[in-house]
């Protein structure tokens, strides 16, 4: 009988299983693929969250004022400042129709549109009226000192400008980071206000939204600046 058979049986049983050293080398090369790619799934989602934060910040700006259509680079889709000044002055050319009233017109439509601006009624009362899902109305005054009903013009609102303002990309890796609103006018002197704090009897018309908190993008700029 030869001894091949039982010799090679022996080998392979003894040659059975992972050694010691094995593991010890693939768990290293396991770790050292792990350094190196969690940076780089660091930047995949710092990229993801600033591509959010920009987007966020050109809807709601849209909301506003409006922005150049996919059509045209020419034309506009309505924002709120768009639709609301186009109401208006759509009201006060209706209520002077009549014979003779153009000069009357004109200086009604020139009030209105000072009086949109420098009481803050052309912007979004509150953060909220940008995502307000009920007909709500604005009166402006279309005379430089109002004495009758006649020297004013009430606009209804009727249409919502965004389905909501998303949290911050940036909130759940910063606990600061959080929006804010550039009031167009104010009581206080601030320059902008936190949407938790907007306050309606110190503050009129979201003229712009902002980011703090969110530190320096990757290309070097500052979030608080887009």
């Amino acid at each position: 009988m030869s001894l091949r058979p039982i010799i090679t049986n022996r080998n392979n049983k003894h040659r059975s299983g992972v050694t010691l050293v094995e593991i010890l080398v693939v768990s290293v090369v396991m770790a050292l693929m792990a350094a190196l790619a969690f940076p780089v799934y660091k930047v995949i989602q710092q990229r993801d969250k600033e591509r959010r934060l920009k987007k966020i910040l050109t809807d709601v700006r849209a909301a506003i004022f409006g922005s150049k259509s996919q059509q045209s680079s020419l034309s506009f889709t309505e924002g709120y400042r768009t639709h609301l000044r186009v109401r208006g002055i759509a009201l006060i050319e209706a209520a002077h129709s009549g014979y003779g009233m153009e000069e009357t017109e004109a200086v009604a439509i020139s009030n209105f549109v000072d009086n949109l601006t420098t009481h803050g009624l052309g912007y979004p009362l509150t953060p909220s009226h940008l995502v307000a899902n009920t007909t709500y109305y604005v009166t402006v005054a279309t005379a430089t000192v109002p004495t009758t009903a006649g020297d004013y013009v009430t606009i209804p609102v009727d249409r919502r400008y965004l389905r909501v303002i998303p949290p911050h990309p940036f909130q759940n890796w910063y606990p600061n980071a959080h929006w804010e609103f550039k009031p167009a006018t104010t009581t206080t002197g601030l320059t902008s206000l936190a949407s938790a704090s907007w306050n309606s009897n110190t503050a009129t018309g979201v003229a712009d939204i902002v980011s703090r908190g969110a530190g320096i993008s990757l290309d070097g700029s500052n979030t608080d600046a887009w």
